[in-house]
């Protein structure tokens, strides 16, 4: 991994991210860092709702692009503070478009960088709970684990210890959040 947030984001810039066609539904997600007091990021986890098969789950920040939403930044921008109260800037950079695996749909991760890490405050309509999380537990072998799945069997995650009260001391990132970070690690470091 990069020694520096000056070459992650560097790295991020110069990077010509992979674009979809639209197929169904459109939405972008934040990927928000912070050099303090080592690199970090912020991931969710989502409210428990009836019907979402996510519940529970690890996420970035992110949602549906709004006919309002000029572009997937302003996507990513909106839903970071709603659902955060995060206030972000430009971006960095974009990575990889993502198909959906079991639903039609396009997702566009942004990078943006603040200056320092901020208080999170969810909304708990959408969100349960935000935490800064080490980037490097991304390259860390013993938060490495894997996350049953009932169609495609046992999916690579990392483990990342909260600090909140059992059972939500323990978030898997997973899924379409894994997908999004494990494409973020071949940008900055595609010696990998």
């Amino acid at each position: 991994m990069p020694v520096s947030m000056d070459e992650v984001v560097q790295r991020v810039a110069a990077y010509q991210p992979r674009s979809l066609p639209p197929d169904g539904m459109r939405a972008a997600t934040a990927l928000v860092l912070c050099a303090e007091p080592e690199p970090l990021f912020v991931v969710i986890r989502r409210a428990t709702r009836h019907g979402d098969p996510w519940s529970g789950h690890a996420a970035l920040p992110g949602g549906r692009c709004d006919k309002s939403d000029v572009d997937a930044a302003a996507t990513a921008r909106r839903e970071t503070h709603e659902e955060i109260g995060l206030i972000v800037g430009e971006p960095v950079g974009q990575l990889d478009d993502i198909g959906g695996r079991f639903h039609k749909g396009v997702v566009t991760p942004v990078v943006f960088q603040i200056s320092r890490a901020q208080p999170l405050h969810p909304d708990p309509r959408e969100v349960a709970a935000a935490h800064w999380v080490p980037l490097s537990l991304l390259e860390d072998p013993k938060r490495r684990t894997r996350h049953p799945h009932r169609k495609i069997g046992p999916w690579p995650a990392w483990d990342y210890q909260t600090g909140d009260v059992p059972p939500l001391d323990s978030l898997i990132i997973w899924g379409l959040t894994h997908r999004i970070l494990s494409n973020f690690l071949d940008v900055i470091d595609p010696a990998r």
